[in-house]
């Protein structure tokens, strides 16, 4: 790329920010350019003009002055000699094309271009301190690295960050149902797999969630294992910081009396693992979708753009969020958009991931266990899916922003369609299929929530599973849905299936009138005891 004595000034003009650092430089280079090295490297990047002066007290368009460099041959020679001591700066990642002498007004300013480094080698620092010595930039300045942020940056150098075995933690702390029920789905998704008839221990050893350290002589669940599957007291013992939430804030506005419509926290009536958490968030937005990705004829389905596109959306949050910092993996349901948040920050930038480059995810052993399942992929590119289902969709490009102040990524999922003619706001999804979506729910809501309280899940003094809520709203919501179908949509055996109806007869008239293949379902209320 070729730098022009109007790019310098355009440069100038705009003023220092989060990516231009001016200094003044004449025949001796200022000690203060390597933290700026450090915090443009640790963080996206920047660019250092040496041989500009700032008079603090000007106003912006007049505060900085082209001054030069007396002897910039020296300056390089001196640069790239402290680049290269260890002693000095931990890592020289800069190509000879990065330093560039540009001739300005009959003056020479040094263009000093610092990429990012790639995350494996963060962070840079100076003066042989990793402590003291690595900086971020923040706005127009740098700033030195508290222990958090160090902390942080360190654990994503690396890419196994879920395979860390955590010690005193084993089978005792593993929740017997989510296991199980995953093995069942896993069984469902890979028919005959060697897996299958593996014991607990040996399945989970094999999926990344129970490991061995010869050297050390220990074993135990990794961290992939403990909060994918775990208890949810283990979990919150061991990762105090991390939280994870659920809101529906449909029809939901600021002042009035009603927070949220539905809400999955830590309350105490689930096993507060990562598994729940999105297998029951995926099913409380399923209903919450319009009925492009809920209804096709007459037959309940989990496919679709749209429904695919937010389930890679989860994943994705999941995979690349940061356990072990403070923050709350969070997923709202608004009236126009669905808004991720994980704790963490992106590993690249937004502008690289929406170009097509990916990273590696931070649990890589928790991608693979729903990857395993159909959920999802190992391959970085789930990014690329939500674009194109977006796309496919006709809705407002979905926004990945990083909020490094909080150490949080949001994405926001609008729900919104833009026109194929000319740009602009066509109109939200939910209008377009208002109608439909208003019977179905009039129907659910009068025939369901008048007798179960589905936001606890309890009928009377019984409470049901969320496997048989999921199955009563499908019956009544498509009353001609088969048993097969719904095998198919929980992940149960045909078995298992009738074996929860079964129970539920006990509360609940249930009938099937006609055939298993072509008749329907037909739900009354017993009395409540």
């Amino acid at each position: 790329m070729n730098i022009t004595s109007n790019d310098i000034y355009k440069l100038i003009h705009q003023g220092e920010n989060s990516s231009v650092e001016l200094k003044k430089c004449s025949d001796k280079l200022p000690q203060s350019v390597w933290e700026t090295y450090s915090a443009f490297a640790n963080t996206r990047g920047g660019i250092i003009l040496l041989g500009i002066t700032e008079h603090k007290k000007q106003p912006i368009e007049s505060r900085f002055e082209i001054t030069g460099v007396s002897d910039p041959d020296k300056i390089e020679t001196d640069f790239f000699n402290i680049l290269n001591n260890r002693q000095k700066v931990s890592r020289n990642i800069l190509f000879d094309s990065d330093f560039r002498p540009i001739e300005v007004e009959g003056k020479t300013v040094i263009y000093i271009s610092v990429p990012e480094a790639d995350y494996h080698k963060k962070p840079i620092f100076i003066n042989d301190n990793i402590v003291d010595g690595s900086y971020r930039r923040s706005h127009d300045g740098d700033r030195r690295l508290d222990r958090e942020d160090l902390a942080m940056m360190l654990r994503d150098s690396t890419d196994d960050i879920d395979s860390q075995i955590l010690e005193h933690y084993g089978l005792d702390d593993i929740d017997e149902e989510t296991l199980q029920g995953y093995r069942q789905v896993f069984n469902t998704a890979n028919p005959g797999h060697a897996y299958k008839n593996l014991n607990d221990k040996e399945f989970l050893y094999r999926m990344g969630g129970y490991d061995y350290d010869r050297h050390k002589g220990i074993e135990g669940l990794t961290l992939a294992g403990l909060m994918m599957f775990g208890k949810g007291t283990p979990i919150e013992k061991c990762f105090p910081l991390f939280r994870m939430d659920y809101l529906d804030l449909l029809g939901v506005t600021s002042g009035g009396d009603l927070k949220w419509n539905d809400r999955l926290t830590y309350d105490g009536r689930w096993e507060n693992n990562i598994y729940n958490f999105v297998t029951m968030t995926m099913r409380k937005l399923l209903f919450t979708l319009p009925s492009e990705g809920r209804i096709i004829g007459k037959v309940r389905r989990d496919g679709g753009p749209l429904y695919d596109g937010i389930r890679e959306a989860i994943i994705n949050s999941v995979t690349y969020s940061d356990f072990q910092t403070e923050g709350v993996l969070r997923i709202d349901r608004r009236d126009n958009e669905i808004i991720l948040r994980n704790p963490g920050l992106l590993r690249i930038s937004a502008e690289r991931i929406y170009n097509g480059d990916f990273t590696h995810a931070r649990n890589r052993n928790i991608q693979k266990m729903f990857r395993m399942i159909g959920y999802g992929d190992n391959i970085g590119s789930g990014f690329q899916k939500i674009l194109s289902a977006w796309n496919t969709l006709g809705f407002i490009r979905p926004e990945l922003k990083e909020l490094s102040d909080v150490k949080e990524v949001w994405l926001t999922l609008p729900l919104i369609q833009t026109c194929r003619k000319g740009g602009g706001i066509c109109g939200e999804i939910s209008t377009v299929n208002s109608t439909i979506n208003s019977t179905i729910n009039s129907t659910i809501n009068s025939t369901i929530n008048s007798t179960i309280n589905f936001l606890n899940g309890t009928f009377g003094n019984i409470e049901l599973s969320d496997t048989q809520v999921i199955l009563l709203r499908n019956m009544i919501e498509n009353p001609i849905i088969t048993i097969a179908e719904l095998s198919t949509l929980t992940g149960l055996d045909r078995n298992a299936v009738n074996y929860q109806l079964k129970k539920l007869r006990t509360i609940i008239n249930i009938k099937r009138a006609g055939s298993n293949k072509k008749g329907q379902w037909i739900i009354s209320l017993k009395e409540q005891i």
